[in-house]
């Protein structure tokens, strides 16, 4: 095997890898909504003051929960945290909240303008990486 051959199949691994590693599509997310007659009214958005603001999105159910505690009382009983799958997340992104400028990964529930840049992706690279992880080998879409 020629060394450049070699060379590009082991990038190919790697590459292959840090996609499978990513995983947003193989496990559950959390998201925060207000319902009215048992529909999602809302998804919560964080500094939506500043064009458009950012879909807050959760990797555990326990951080939605602790992100929410700290609402009053009285926008507590409004909101709800709900599991959610990456097509779900696509459908959102692309429906409702598709005036959303980004997507905050995990924010923090003291969180500030600065630490928001840090934890957030671009909604349509957001939207991007999650059609991506559904396609396989042949570009195929798969089950999730």
């Amino acid at each position: 095997m020629l060394a450049a051959e070699r060379i590009r199949k082991e990038e190919e691994g790697r590459t292959q890898n840090k996609k499978s590693s990513r995983g947003l599509t193989r496990r559950p997310l959390w998201i925060i909504v207000s319902y009215q007659n048992n529909r999602m009214r809302d998804a919560l958005t964080l500094d939506p003051d500043s064009d458009g603001g950012l879909l807050a999105v959760f990797s555990f159910k326990e951080e939605a929960e602790a992100f929410l505690s700290l609402f009053e009382d009285d926008q507590r009983s409004n909101w709800r945290s709900r599991q959610t799958t990456a097509g779900e997340l696509v459908s959102i992104l692309l429906g409702p909240c598709a005036g959303v400028r980004g997507v905050a990964l995990d924010p923090l529930p003291l969180f500030s303008r600065a630490m928001l840049r840090l934890v957030s992706v671009n909604r349509e690279r957001f939207v991007q990486e999650l059609l991506e992880e559904h396609k396989g080998a042949r570009g195929e879409l798969v089950p999730a």
